[in-house]
């Protein structure tokens, strides 16, 4: 199959230079590389985490990307139960939000 992408120049340089390194093609680097993205999707389906691990018993590296991490939140869903008079007092709070006290006005002083 043949299959088309847009990545950014720098991806698309470090990848030329990385086929160059190994002597593969593009291609199959890239083949390599959906093959290990299935294998770690399936995993994180499974409540597993994708981690680096150094030989020399260095800590563990955990590798995330956008998808990983919003699947993560995906399978640890909670139901939430909110009071009528909780959903309320936020639907107040919304419409007509408190001015802002001395402890806010503070941490938004500190922001650079």
């Amino acid at each position: 199959m043949r299959i088309e992408a847009t990545v950014p120049d720098s991806r698309g340089t470090a990848l030329a230079e990385l086929a160059s390194e190994l002597g593969l093609t593009k291609s199959q680097i890239i083949d390599e590389a959906i093959a290990l993205y299935l294998k770690v999707i399936l995993e994180a389906r499974n409540g597993r985490r994708f981690v680096a691990v150094g030989r020399g018993g260095e800590a563990a590296c955990e590798i995330a990307t956008p998808t990983l991490t919003q699947m993560e939140w995906m399978l640890a869903r909670v139901p939430v139960t909110v009071s009528a008079r909780a959903a309320e007092r936020m639907a107040e709070l919304i419409a007509k939000p408190p001015k802002p006290n001395q402890a806010l006005k503070a941490a938004f002083a500190e922001i650079p």
